[in-house]
């Protein structure tokens, strides 16, 4: 695992996107992994999506910067699972260890995933339908991560019946347990909403991917604020 000087030594270089595709085979879509390593004023954050977050990946980049957020990596895969097999691409496990390689281990995270565990897509064949289940996909991808970390995940809405409040109840059930775990309630702000959803009723239109991008963003700078907080007291 690269140090901290390694770490802080690899700030102020040019930043830059790729495209990943971690299973050819399998992927359906390659993953977006967008870095950028200049410090700035809110310090680190990695942000891990699907689908769900990533149809205006381009300016996301400049999204971030602009709110002061550095360095950041953004790492999208459609089908991604939160920390299982199925799916397509790097689950969530894997692309936190998949940052780390790079060199980028930062204290805060934001993590936006879940209905393909939900759903059974890609090559799960038992979809997740209990706070039980949920919860056995998040406590790994939690110890990934590891102690001494914040992180923050997005809970779930659609328009259609897809489980959503399964993992909804997981996540607040840990979180109330966990004081590694802070949920930001997308949910709250998306059922508000309807107009925003394609008629899959997870998918946004272009306002609701806009407003997604945005609460993104804030909780990615919330998430940080709250590192810096803690990290003040002790």
């Amino acid at each position: 695992m690269p140090s901290r000087r390694q770490f802080l030594a690899a700030a102020g270089a040019a930043s830059f996107s790729i495209w990943h595709s971690a299973r050819p085979a399998t992927a359906a879509a390659p993953a977006i992994i967008l870095t950028d390593w200049r410090v700035r004023a809110h310090g680190p954050v990695l942000f891990l999506g699907d689908s769900t977050s990533s149809r205006l990946w381009r300016s996301m980049r400049r999204d971030l910067a602009t709110r002061q957020l550095g360095p950041f990596r953004v790492d999208l895969q459609p089908g991604r699972s939160i920390s299982t097999q199925s799916g397509w691409g790097r689950n969530g496990v894997e692309a936190v260890r998949a940052s780390r390689h790079a060199g980028f281990d930062p204290p805060t995270f934001v993590i936006a995933l879940g209905f393909p565990d939900l759903h059974a897509w890609g090559k799960n064949r038992t979809p997740v339908t209990t706070a039980e289940g949920a919860e056995a996909l998040v406590v790994p991808l939690l110890d990934e991560i590891g102690p001494n970390r914040t992180v923050v995940m997005l809970n779930l809405f659609s328009t259609r019946p897809m489980g959503a409040e399964v993992l909804n109840n997981a996540l607040d059930r840990l979180s109330r347990r966990r004081d590694d775990l802070v949920v930001a309630d997308w949910a709250g702000v998306a059922r508000k909403h309807p107009d925003w959803h394609l008629p899959d009723g997870y998918h946004y239109a272009p306002a609701g991917a806009i407003a997604r991008q945005q609460f993104v963003a804030r909780t990615m700078v919330d998430a940080a604020r709250r590192t810096a907080y803690r990290r003040s007291w002790h």
